[in-house]
């Protein structure tokens, strides 16, 4: 009797192990599908942070333009690696809104150092038009182009 006790006790002992470990694979899984989910933005995602810099898209004056350079230049700052830096450049881009996200070699202005002398050149008193360009793979904006309208157009 004594041994038929001590069996029960260990299958019942092996059954409980084998349920903690299912547990643990089940918890693992759902964890690891949630940050798999997580890293892959959705377009609503993309669009909540495009949103900071696209309220600016289109015509827009002096004072509007620098505001927006401000942005660029903050978030800019705070990027955490060089695919999420935002260049800045006096294109139209309206025909061309791919551009890759820059790589740390290729970040031409995207600097503090670049933004303000690009700043500097714009007028409060005149009118420009903002276009942006994007990511083909995620969707964010990784361009802003800003051109002046002139007085004939």
């Amino acid at each position: 009797m004594e041994n038929a006790s001590k069996a029960l006790i260990i299958a019942g002992a092996i059954l409980l192990s084998i349920a903690i470990i299912g547990v643990g694979m089940f918890v693992f899984n759902s964890v690891s599908d949630t940050i798999t989910d997580s890293s892959d933005l959705t377009a609503e995602q993309a669009n909540a942070y495009n949103q900071e810099f696209t309220n600016y898209n289109g015509k827009q004056r002096g004072t509007q333009v620098k505001q927006l350079c401000d942005k660029v230049s903050s978030h800019n700052r705070n990027a955490l690696d060089a695919s999420e830096l935002i260049a800045i450049t006096n294109e139209d881009l309206s025909e061309n809104t791919d551009f890759p996200a820059p790589t740390a070699e290729d970040a031409e202005g995207t600097t503090t150092a670049e933004i303000n002398q690009f700043k500097a050149g714009i007028l409060s008193g005149k009118t420009y038009n903002v276009t942006f360009a994007y990511d083909p793979d995620s969707g964010l904006v990784t361009k802003v182009g800003i051109s002046e309208i002139t007085s004939g157009n």
